[in-house]
């Protein structure tokens, strides 16, 4: 059976689209995996049921001015009802990523937030397993995860410039498996790497790519029976 994955994303002016893109890109490589990559620009009902059915959904935000973006906060409120019927998102699998002009910008300010938005659905929150780059003397910011974050992935992207003109390249992740890597509109994303089974879907693991052989950080909780 198919893991179901929904990147549900706003962004203000293509940048943050170009990261949920290669999200949703580096997703869909994993096996037995089906991504839909949906804007949570308008707020219907085709949104609410897509959110719903997904067995895991990573939220997308540009940073701005050190949090979130207005339209994302709107979504945010708008999950109220979700929320008070009875947790309808109860685990399912949460993660998240923004973007920003500067290297830093707030980013993980908005990414707690985003966690907290998560945590009080009951979802289980993935963060990002990878060693932070572009921290040597060796380095440079062609790395993976060069701007260090772990709660979720971090982008930047230069206030002067496109994103038509902002580059996402693909390099072989580890295991073989392919991702987004690298330019300035970098997620530090060769999927998530974790295998998650889900409780509300005992029957389904969903698989990233491997980095350390057959190691993979799986979330503590009782095995489903």
């Amino acid at each position: 059976m198919q893991a179901r994955v929904v990147v549900a994303y706003h962004s203000g002016y293509g940048h943050t689209a170009k990261q949920a893109e290669a999200v949703a890109a580096g997703a869909g490589k994993v096996e037995d995996t089906d991504v839909r990559l949906v804007s949570i620009t308008e707020l219907n009902d085709e949104l609410w049921q897509t959110l719903a059915e997904a067995d895991a959904i990573i939220f997308g935000t540009p940073t701005c001015r050190g949090g979130a973006s207005a339209a994302f906060r709107t979504f945010v409120e708008a999950t109220s009802a979700v929320w008070g019927d009875n947790l309808q998102w109860k685990n399912k699998i949460g993660a998240g990523f923004t973007n920003s002009g500067n290297m830093a910008g707030g980013k993980l300010h908005t990414l707690v937030d985003i966690a907290l938005f998560a945590a009080q659905h009951g979802m289980v929150w993935v963060g990002l397993a990878e060693y932070g780059g572009w921290n040597t003397s060796t380095g440079s910011s062609e790395d993976i995860n060069r701007l260090g974050s772990w709660l979720g992935a971090m982008s930047q992207s230069n206030n002067d410039e496109s994103p038509k003109v902002t580059p996402l390249r693909q390099r072989p992740a580890h295991g073989g498996d392919a991702g987004p890597q690298g330019g300035r509109d970098d997620p530090g994303l060769p999927a998530w790497p974790c295998r998650v089974r889900t409780r509300n879907r005992p029957d389904l693991t969903w698989h990233g790519p491997r980095r350390y052989g057959d190691r993979w950080p799986v979330p503590h909780w009782p095995s489903p029976a």
